[in-house]
């Protein structure tokens, strides 16, 4: 697959992922605020209760940070830890710094092509960076959030919790409280977008998914055994010219072109094998084909 010299002017490709999310424990996403019922009420809206995107895209980047540090290769950093990346900009501001002043030496024409060259093709951002995006760069991912499937009906219950002493290890006297919990059994519906994914970025999408089908914790709770969540992909979407439907199939059809969840991960298989084979902070696209 081509790099992406145009940043996000032009859309190049777009994967609409989808399935189903499966809570094989009880969850508590907490609203913020409690009732009459409850000191914390699980978030909902005038469609009831469901998972934020926000949570699941926290969860999916701090998954992906962990498992990347342990592959090493200084392929990502983790947010807000300064200097857990040598040239990341995110979290190294002297980086930063000493790039800007580079780049204020430079003609103004051609400010705005450095910059984007640093950031998407350059090593001015880590891989997770990248897909993820940073204060210095957008998002090429996006994670809807997740609404019971037609028909089901959320079962909610309030459970006690206390608050423990670290020092005795035993519960601290008039410190109980409850909270929401929907219970399991209710499926979620799931969605994923990417766009302008380049191989790195399919790569990191397969070790996100072969994790969540292994499981992922979402929301709070999770020491009590709460917030366990498996999701299974079903169908992928996509206009992609290197999968042989174009962004002018798309516009001549009004239609995504469509493969089985199994197909997209041959795909991302591949991307992963070229991309774990890399070495080095600055790593070419692989390609997968």
């Amino acid at each position: 697959m081509m790099g992406n010299s145009l940043g996000f002017l032009a859309l190049n490709s777009r994967y609409v992922i989808e399935g189903d999310l499966i809570p094989q424990a009880a969850l508590h996403i907490g609203s913020g605020s409690g009732d009459s019922e409850t000191d914390a009420t699980f978030i909902r809206d005038t469609y009831g209760p469901f998972i934020p995107g926000s949570s699941l895209r926290g969860v999916m980047r701090s998954t992906l940070e962990r498992i990347l540090q342990a592959v090493g290769g200084d392929r990502g950093c983790v947010l807000f830890a300064e200097h857990s990346h040598p040239r990341c900009f995110t979290v190294n501001s002297k980086k930063l710094e000493d790039f800007d002043a580079w780049l204020s030496k430079q003609p103004v024409s051609k400010r705005e092509i450095e910059l984007t060259k640093k950031l998407l093709e350059g090593d001015g951002l880590c891989d997770v960076c990248k897909l993820f995006g940073s204060p210095l760069l957008a998002s090429k991912l996006r994670v809807s959030d997740s609404r019971p499937v037609a028909g089901a009906v959320p079962q909610m219950v309030i459970r006690d919790g206390v608050a423990m002493d670290r020092d005795t290890e035993t519960a601290r006297e008039k410190f109980k409280f409850d909270f929401q919990a929907l219970e399991k059994g209710l499926t979620f519906e799931f969605r994923l977008d990417i766009e302008n994914a380049i191989g790195t970025d399919l790569a990191l999408v397969h070790i996100l998914l072969t994790q969540m089908k292994n499981g992922i914790d979402v929301g709070g709770k999770k020491a009590c055994g709460l917030g366990r969540c498996t999701v299974d992909v079903k169908s992928v979407e996509y206009f992609d010219a290197a999968r042989g439907y174009g962004v002018d199939k798309f516009l001549s059809t009004g239609k995504l072109a469509r493969m089985t969840g199994q197909e997209f991960e041959a795909i991302t298989s591949a991307c992963l094998s070229a991309y774990l084979k890399q070495e080095g902070t600055t790593h070419a696209a692989a390609s997968g084909e």
